[in-house]
């Protein structure tokens, strides 16, 4: 295919006698058979226009006897073209560019109405009857129409101009209500799309039904609606196959973004995805600053290709869980204290009892105390008996588990840039020496201390009276002996009295891990936002990595599992139990309870 090389005329203008001057010169290369719509986009790239934004407008001269012709169109083109193969010298019909800004005040006219006069478009049942690349054509649903609106392209860009608008219509009412208006699942979904950005939403088919014909006036069967949501999930997810090979450069820019995080990929032999490992800086340096007590917790990845998500958690100072205490106080009415909680032996065993009394469970014995009560650890655990944190993470990324694979480690790293900065705000507002949580049980500690007498006997040894007992408290060795004060590293009651008894404060026996100033130093490296996908800079090497989905493990077809298959005691739980008011024991009421009453 041969190429014309055409020089063209620009910011020129047109005088009185049909002549281009004041113009600057420019040239360009095009093919002989080259397209209006390619004409365009080479004359705006060669001269950096906007077409988007500017109208080109084209212009040559054959004679100085005719005015000058206008290409509008690939016609205009081609006779430009076959001209110009007669004389192929640079300088011979050059082409003068005019550049136009958009006329935004376009008026609708009809046959009816004069030039100029302005319309307005009503709500009718239409159908497209064509639509190209630059031109739409739009008529009524009646078989004799006269209503018709059609639009072109102005340069091929997403701006158009109304080239005829008949507003008279004849259709009768029998056809604008018995004809349905044309729905896809495609054009639905993407209508829906900022309804599914946070996976967290719940938007139903029979919500997006709702809307439509709320909204739209369209009525759409549950199968259109069902189709139309995963349209829309596909087009804000894309396909999880693909997911994977997004790894390679999203770990990238994760090292480049955040110096000094661990993150690791590892594939098999055939370059399919096998596990991945990421550790964030902030979480690297905020560890350093909290209990070495870890929560490692497994869950199900509900995606396409199955997997596991591994957590691991630690507690800050800041950490209440006051939605366990209130559900333990739902269950276990009347019970203030808990086993776990104990401090001594004595104290586990008499609490221990009390629960036989009430509920005997026999894997409180299986799985042996030492892995849920304070006074049988094998290390001091304080405050994390249990792996109540790594639940309630779970809970949080519930929905999350549903995403490609791509998607679920973005939402993981927007989740710890959130609480991140949150932690942090929350820490600038403590004022106390020490975390809430530790502040207000020290605080019930104070109240507590204050009807205690104290009695030293030495510089460090004091002897705490509490009635009719009696706790030896050793403030050098940070020990009392109720058990509270070594397990919890805070001082307990009979240790706070010592301390007022010797007019000295309790910051220095606290354990650094429950401070204020172990919070800010937790949080001071906060998670910055990564930048825009399309602005991502990525070397080629890192590009050309193959990263192959998993095999063997896709997700069968039809209607995913949510939920894992529950246990026969966690079924058995969930029936209805008969309680009696009078013992607070199961299996029987108030009326034919034969125990003696419970004390209050």
């Amino acid at each position: 295919m041969s190429k014309i090389a055409i020089m063209l005329q620009l910011n020129g203008n047109w005088d009185n006698y049909c002549r281009f001057r004041d113009f600057e010169v420019d040239a360009i290369v095009v093919d002989e058979n080259a397209s209006y719509s390619i004409l365009i986009s080479t004359i705006a790239k060669q001269l950096s226009i906007d077409t988007s934004e500017k109208i080109i407008k084209i212009k040559y001269m054959v004679n100085d006897n005719c005015p000058p012709l206008k290409i509008r169109n690939d016609i205009g083109v081609r006779v430009y073209m076959e001209t110009k193969k007669e004389n192929k010298n640079l300088g011979s019909y050059p082409l003068c560019i005019s550049v136009q800004d958009f006329n935004m005040e376009l008026t609708i006219t009809n046959d009816n109405t004069s030039a100029g006069s302005s319309g307005s478009l009503k709500l009718l049942d239409i159908l497209s009857s064509y639509r190209g690349i630059s031109n739409y054509w739009l008529v009524c649903v009646g078989e004799n129409y006269k209503w018709h609106f059609k639009a072109t392209s102005i340069n091929d860009s997403a701006m158009f101009k109304i080239r005829s608008f008949n507003r008279q219509h004849t259709c009768s009412l029998m056809d604008e209500t018995f004809i349905q208006r044309k729905r896809t699942a495609a054009v639905v979904g993407s209508m829906v799309i900022p309804k599914y950005c946070d996976p967290k939403t719940i938007y139903t088919p029979k919500d997006i039904q709702i809307d439509m014909l709320s909204e739209h006036g369209v009525n759409l069967s549950y199968m259109q609606a069902w189709r139309a949501k995963e349209k829309a999930l596909q087009f804000l997810r894309g396909n999880p196959a693909d997911s994977y090979s997004k790894l390679p450069k999203y770990f990238y820019i994760l090292e480049e973004t955040y110096p000094g995080s661990v993150v690791k990929l590892k594939k098999t032999a055939d370059e399919c995805f096998l596990y991945a490992f990421i550790v964030l800086c902030t979480s690297i340096s905020g560890w350093q600053h909290c209990r070495p007590v870890v929560v490692v917790d497994g869950t199900f990845v509900k995606s396409a290709y199955r997997g596991i998500m591994l957590t691991a958690s630690t507690m800050d100072a800041t950490d209440r869980n006051e939605s366990i205490l209130k559900a333990t106080s739902i269950v276990y009415t009347g019970m203030t204290h808990y086993s776990s909680r104990s401090y001594t032996l004595d104290e586990f065993n008499e609490r221990m009892s009390k629960i036989e009394e009430v509920d005997p469970k026999s894997y409180l014995y299986d799985i042996g105390y030492h892995r849920w009560s304070r006074v049988h650890a094998t290390m001091n655990r304080t405050w994390t008996m249990t792996s109540n944190i790594a639940e309630s993470l779970n809970v949080v990324t519930k929905d999350a588990r549903e995403l490609s694979i791509f998607d679920l480690l973005e939402y993981m790293r927007t989740l710890l840039e959130r609480w991140t900065n949150e932690k942090l705000l929350k820490a600038k507002g403590t004022f106390t020496f020490l975390g809430s949580k530790f502040n207000k049980e020290l605080e019930n500690n104070r109240t507590l201390s204050q009807k205690l007498r104290v009695r030293a006997s030495t510089d460090h040894i004091h002897t705490v009276l509490d009635g009719v007992k009696r706790y030896i408290v050793c403030l050098e060795n940070k020990k009392c002996s109720c058990g509270q004060f070594q397990l919890e590293e805070l001082p307990c009651a009979h240790a706070l009295e010592a301390l007022r008894h010797r007019n000295e404060t309790y910051e220095n026996y606290c354990s650094p891990y429950y401070t204020r100033e172990s919070l800010l130093h937790m949080y001071e490296i906060l998670v910055n936002p990564l930048p825009d996908e399309r602005k991502w800079n990525v070397p080629q090497y890192i590009l050309d990595e193959v990263v192959n989905p998993p095999t063997g493990d896709k997700r069968q077809s039809g209607r995913p599992q949510k939920e894992r298959y529950k246990t026969y005691d966690e079924i058995k739980s969930k029936k209805y139990k008969v309680s009696c008011g009078n013992c607070r024991g199961e299996g029987h009421n108030k009326r034919s309870c034969e125990n003696a009453p419970k004390k209050k």
